[in-house]
């Protein structure tokens, strides 16, 4: 299976996943609209405050850059706003992962714990924040190689531009429409 068939599928199933929840909150309001509809607060450059939606029609790419293009309805104070073609930048996919030569380590886990107090039979433990990070380095090693390449396997490359745009576009296709009436 090559990267690009495993990013799509990856999308494909995480958006399942999150339809999934989706559709168990439907069961529950038969009125709830999926994911084609956003909420949208704001406020204006002369202070006055935005409330409405946000309806994603279609996505379209810009060089590396992908918006969601849509119709955007609401209240600016006590004024009903509507226009179509609204493009907003869709982000959170991501940067474009180096490739693996040039990658000077690889991040494994990254732990965090907060203060920890701790007080067993009368011995009193008081630890501060703790951070933990395990890195391997590529080409250092047996074990540095083994696990750099378990975590890229977890990480296929970023899908960018116009091949976003289509994958979101397909996955958008999919999201029924809220009914009308």
């Amino acid at each position: 299976m090559s990267r690009t068939h495993m990013a799509a599928l990856a999308a494909t199933l995480t958006c399942a996943l999150l339809l999934g929840g989706a559709g168990t909150a439907a069961a529950q309001d038969s009125a709830a609209d999926l994911t084609k509809r956003l909420a949208v607060t704001g406020q204006a450059k002369n202070g006055k405050k935005f409330t409405g939606t946000y309806t994603i029609d279609r996505f379209v790419a810009r060089g590396e850059r992908v918006f969601a293009v849509g119709t955007l309805k609401g209240k600016l104070k006590n004024r009903r706003v509507r226009r179509e073609g609204v493009r907003m930048p869709a982000s959170g996919f991501g940067v474009a992962a180096p490739a693996q030569s040039s990658q000077l380590v690889c991040r494994i886990l990254t732990l965090t714990l907060g203060p920890l107090d701790l007080n067993v039979l009368g011995l009193r433990v008081q630890l501060n924040r703790i951070n933990l990070w395990i890195t391997a380095i590529p080409g250092g090693g047996l074990l540095g190689d083994l696990l750099c390449g378990i975590a890229n396997l977890l990480n296929p490359p970023a899908i960018l531009g116009s091949n976003l745009a289509g994958v979101l576009n397909s996955i958008l296709a999919l999201v029924p429409a809220r009914p009308t009436g």
